[in-house]
């Protein structure tokens, strides 16, 4: 069964992005009030993702369960930046798009 909302790998995400928002909302370069268009959005997901594959690459040495919770920390930022977006969507005019997806999946 896939989790559906309140489990930790969601609290981490959520707490990624304020973690990340605190930390660049200092300097104006947070993405959470930026519109979904904003040209930033994707070289900062893209650079998240290349810190995951940075991990698989042949010159990084496994480091046991360090290399574990490293990949861990490494892709909730990157779905924390992907969600981060997706909500950019969400709150986008002219209306929002939230629960419009159709999905084949039935939930319980």
């Amino acid at each position: 069964m896939i989790p559906y909302d309140d489990t930790p790998v969601y609290r981490d995400v959520h707490r990624e992005r304020v973690r990340a928002h605190a930390k660049h909302g200092a300097n104006n370069n947070s993405r959470e009030d930026q519109p979904w268009t904003e040209k930033e959005w994707l070289p900062i997901l893209v650079e998240e993702i290349g810190e995951v594959a940075h991990l698989l690459t042949y010159d990084v040495v496994y480091m046991g369960e360090q290399h574990r919770i490293e990949m861990r920390k490494e892709l909730v930022q990157v779905a924390a930046m992907a969600c981060a977006w997706i909500d950019a969507i969400d709150r986008s005019e002219p209306e929002p798009v939230a629960g419009t997806l159709e999905f084949d999946v039935k939930y319980p």
